[in-house]
């Protein structure tokens, strides 16, 4: 018989003990779980998102607990961001700072405006990109009035509409980078910057000719560039009419991306031009619109200062009537932009002949020595870069005479560039 003492067996309490724990936590956190944590204003948010069918598809039940959890992660996330920010804003009080915001779609980003704006008398740079939806009166009045506190505001970036209900400090701009759906929205928006150096807009044509009549001739005295780029959509328009009412004096580069099958008014930018004398760099990209060589030889007629040009996809404006425009002669009494010296064509112009590419770059072209020897300077700018880049294929490649020419041309310290493109393989 074994007389040693026997560890006793695990009773039933010891085991039980630990499950009932367990289950009376689990229990717990059932009877109370993230969504009593939420606050009655998100909560009414989230019994509005559940309506909507258009947000979470149909109403199924796994759509609603699904936007039920996201909300409730989405909104700690939130908390402790918001928390963060107003840290960060407290500890900046006494700089000025530069903020951007971007929301998706269907975001909720009130609590980190709400932060961002008692900041707006802070503001040096913005950049917005907000898909807001102002559903009441208090929204919109407290949003106009937080950006007309933005005094210091000197560079802003803006995707918007109707940004002239904004009531932002137009006049303080220096910068504008701004996505606008209507063109007269962007027009709008730039006759209120005087001191706008530098604009770029991103805007659809106008669909029919528009009542400019009311708007009077406005100068900005200190914008330098401005760079449009007109959206494909409307398929047809205008985009002349934009520069009607306008005066740049200061205006130095101009860039222009004009992506679908605008009507061109020659006299109308020619006007514009002669009240903005100074450009001297101009990039002019086209998609389908209808700018011929004529058009072309008025824009460069008017640009006597232009020093740099590049275009893209002008397939009926580059052809030989702008080339034999270029070549300059010494009988020429007013040589054609006298300060030219960069000329870069891609994609887009006529198969020019050997002879044609030659003279274009000899008219503006000589050696140090040659220079040297002038008993006055030349009425035009010697070449820096030449660059075209032609729709060649019936021609084949460049001549060997030609390509020798091209080597000697660069051996003497001309950067040229001459060359065909062949059709990509179906």
């Amino acid at each position: 018989m074994d007389l040693l003492p026997q560890p006793s067996a695990p009773s039933f309490e010891s085991h039980a003990k630990p499950l009932i724990a367990a289950s009376e936590a689990n229990i717990a956190h059932i009877e109370s779980p993230e969504l009593h944590k939420l606050p009655a204003q998100l909560l009414v948010e989230i019994f509005r998102y559940h309506c909507d069918r258009s947000i979470f598809g149909f109403s199924g039940t796994i759509e609603k607990v699904q936007a039920l959890s996201h909300v409730c992660v989405y909104q700690k996330a939130t908390d402790a961001f918001v928390a963060g920010l107003k840290e960060w804003v407290d500890k900046s009080a006494s700089l000025p700072i530069s903020v951007g915001v971007g929301c998706e779609p269907g975001a909720d980003a009130t609590a980190v405006l709400e932060v961002l704006f008692t900041t707006a008398h802070r503001w040096s740079g913005a950049n917005f990109d907000l898909h807001l939806h102002l559903r009441g009166r208090d929204d919109t009045q407290a949003m106009l009035t937080t950006f007309s506190l933005a005094h210091n505001l000197r560079a802003l970036s803006l995707d918007a509409r109707r940004t002239a209900r904004l009531r932002l400090p137009w006049s303080n701009l220096e910068e504008l980078n701004m996505t606008a759906y209507t063109p007269q929205e962007a027009l709008d928006s730039l006759l209120q910057c005087t001191n706008l150096v530098s604009a770029t807009f991103r805007m659809p044509a106008w669909e029919d000719p528009p009542d400019l009549s009311e708007i009077n001739l406005t100068t900005l005295e200190r914008l330098e560039t401005i760079e449009i780029t007109v959206t494909s959509e409307p398929d047809t328009g205008l985009i002349v009419p934009f520069f009607v009412c306008l005066a740049l004096p200061a205006l130095k580069r101009l860039n222009l991306l004009l992506n679908s099958d605008l009507a061109w008014s020659s006299a109308e930018f020619t006007q514009f031009q002669l009240r903005s004398p100074n450009i001297d760099y101009m990039s002019i990209s086209l998609s389908w619109c209808c700018i011929d060589s004529d058009d072309l030889v008025a824009v460069l007629r008017h640009a006597p200062l232009l020093s740099e040009l590049y275009l893209e996809g002008c397939t009926d404006a580059f052809d030989n009537t702008v080339v034999e425009a270029l070549c300059s002669s010494p009988q020429d009494p007013v040589p054609l932009v006298p300060r030219l010296h960069t000329l870069v064509v891609w994609n887009g112009c006529e198969a020019f002949d050997d002879d044609t590419v030659d003279a274009l770059i000899a008219s503006r072209w000589w050696t140090d020595e040659q220079l040297a020897a002038f008993p006055s300077p030349p009425k035009v700018s010697r070449w820096s870069r030449v660059g075209i880049h032609r729709d060649d294929n019936e021609n084949g490649d460049l001549s060997p005479e030609l390509q020798a020419k091209l080597d000697e041309y660069r051996a003497q310290g001309l950067r040229v560039d001459i060359d065909v493109r062949w059709p990509m393989e179906e």
